[in-house]
């Protein structure tokens, strides 16, 4: 009878090492999980939460399958909520079972403009029919916005996959097992066929043992059946993104703003090239779309006028970040220029969460102009109201007290509140060059030079203090010798002369300039103010 154990021993090990054969090939588990959603009236938009992407093991893979142009666009939860509004959407909040994404619509507004290129966004990929985005971050607030052009259905299939990590570790331990017992069934078999039969008594105490084993045998077969009956599947993952944010977050990541200011310094170069006004408007605002909107009707008029100056893109030196979660917004760069050999402190603003950022102004910073230490652009910078107290000046005294300065001299009550600089230096020997040329015939100059106290952005530095930037309007008026109501004649000076069509005039001159202004305020009540950078532009000229 014991080839009877032999045999098991050989099938045992014959079935385990099946088993450990069937973990690494049929029944091996797939390389990746995947799940996936078909959407019949997703809306315009489709929105992947926070967390979604990080259910299993990164990198995951965001594939979506629709008609036409298709983006992915990413962003903060509270940005992607901002820029999707009040449009009707679809929410993918996770899973709605192993191999199926959960998906819920939102109704709305039934059209978004299309977000392809949007500044809101920290980083998109867009394609036709099928795109693709890698993902293998932590999950953040990062939210993922999904459109065609929005009108059109965004999407028809939403698939998330991620690699598979669920090993086979039993499958080579079965096989070893399997191998063993097959061996040890061969061997005992040997023997059992050169002892031949033994005595009746040895024989019916093998055969109890065998009864015994195969009780034991039964219970182990069945013990694992009734485990796995009792076994329930495994609870699927759930999406665990950061908690939000307890204050405001920063306005844009240094990559976007990179992009931004690339952006814009391309749109300026080419309205530049061409004088285009209109087209300067798609990333211009505030002062700087004044100025340079002036000066391309000077240099129409005067074509050997020299514009102000490019818009300084190739290296992000500052992203002096603004901490907000209102619109409209500003934040501030400051970018450098190696050809120029120029850093510019750019302030950029942006309407609404999907609208594009434009160049609200352009401040040429001075040679060794000091910039305190600011807020970690990761936090930002709280933005300050025109009349925010706790800084040796309020935002808005500070730019109109320098044009009093500006416009007065020395004479200035307020002049010793300000470091002395090279721009307050060139302006007053300019106004007394010119005072003394124009003396000589009998004429007249006054400068006048005003400022509006809400034309400003004023941010936070690391210690408590301010980065002031404001605008300064300046009227230059020059009036001809008169005397006994006769009156004396002007020689008009290039580029004013092409401006007015005259080269000589008995009217009086008035020439308008705009100047950028950005300073560093003190907190508290001691210091002074210091003047970083200035960009002065001529406007226009008339005759009265």
């Amino acid at each position: 009878m014991r080839y009877v154990v032999a045999g098991l021993l050989i099938t045992l090990g014959v079935i385990v090492g099946a088993v450990g054969i069937l973990q690494k090939t049929l029944w091996s588990p797939d390389d990746r999980i995947t799940a996936a959603v078909t959407l019949d009236d997703p809306g315009p938009l489709v929105v992947v939460e926070p967390g979604v992407l990080n259910l299993y093991q990164t990198p995951a893979t965001l594939t979506v399958t629709g008609e036409g142009e298709l983006s992915i666009s990413q962003a903060s939860k509270e940005s992607i909520d901002a820029w999707v509004g009040e449009t009707s959407h679809t929410v993918i909040t996770g899973l709605a079972d192993e191999s199926t994404l959960a998906a819920e619509k939102v109704d709305g507004e039934p059209r978004a403009p299309n977000p392809a290129g949007g500044d809101l966004f920290e980083g998109q990929v867009s394609g036709e029919v099928e795109v693709t985005l890698d993902w293998d971050s932590e999950p953040a607030r990062s939210t993922f916005l999904i459109a065609s052009d929005g009108e059109a259905p965004a999407a028809s299939t939403v698939r998330i996959s991620w690699p598979n990590s669920a090993g086979t570790p039993w499958a080579v331990p079965l096989m070893i097992v399997g191998g063993v017992l097959i061996v040890l069934g061969g061997l005992l078999g040997f023997r059992d066929y050169r002892r031949g039969r033994q005595d009746r008594q040895r024989r019916e105490a093998r055969q109890a043992r065998r009864r015994k084993l195969a009780e034991t045998g039964a219970a182990f077969a069945i013990v694992p059946v009734v485990a796995l009956a009792g076994c329930g599947g495994p609870d699927l993952p759930t999406a665990q993104p950061s908690d939000p944010p307890e204050s405001a977050p920063p306005a844009v990541t240094e990559s976007q703003l990179e992009r931004i200011v690339g952006e814009i310094s391309t749109t300026v170069a080419a309205a530049d090239a061409e004088t285009d006004a209109e087209a300067l408007e798609a990333r211009a605002a505030g002062p700087f779309l004044s100025q340079r909107q002036g000066a391309y009707e000077v240099k129409r008029a005067d074509e050997d006028y020299t514009l102000p100056p490019a818009v300084a893109a190739e290296s992000l030196q500052l992203n002096f970040a603004s901490a907000t979660d209102q619109w409209p917004r500003v934040t501030t760069a400051v970018t450098s220029d190696s050809e120029a050999g120029q850093t510019q402190l750019l302030v950029l603003s942006q309407e609404d969460p999907r609208a594009a950022y434009r160049l609200w102004d352009q401040t040429v910073l001075m040679p060794g102009a000091e910039i305190p230490e600011v807020p970690d652009a990761r936090q930002g910078a709280p933005l300050l109201a025109p009349d925010q107290e706790g800084l040796l000046k309020t935002p808005q005294d500070t730019v109109k007290q320098y044009a009093d300065v500006l416009q007065h001299g020395a004479d200035s009550r307020f002049a010793d509140s300000f470091t002395d600089d090279p721009f307050r230096q060139r302006t007053a020997e300019a106004q007394k060059r010119q005072r003394d040329a124009l003396a000589e015939g009998n004429a007249e100059v006054e400068f006048a030079y005003s400022a509006e106290g809400n034309e400003l952005v004023a941010q936070q530095t690391a210690d408590g203090g301010a980065v002031v930037t404001g605008l300064i309007n300046v009227t230059t008026t020059i009036s001809p010798e008169s005397v006994d109501g006769r009156t004396g004649k002007l020689s008009i000076p290039r580029p004013q002369s092409r401006v007015v069509d005259q080269s000589e005039t008995s009217k009086k001159l008035v020439t308008r300039n705009q100047q950028v202004v950005s300073f560093t305020v003190p907190p508290g009540s001691e210091g002074q103010v210091a003047l970083i950078g200035a960009t002065d532009v001529i406007t226009g000229a008339e005759l009265e």
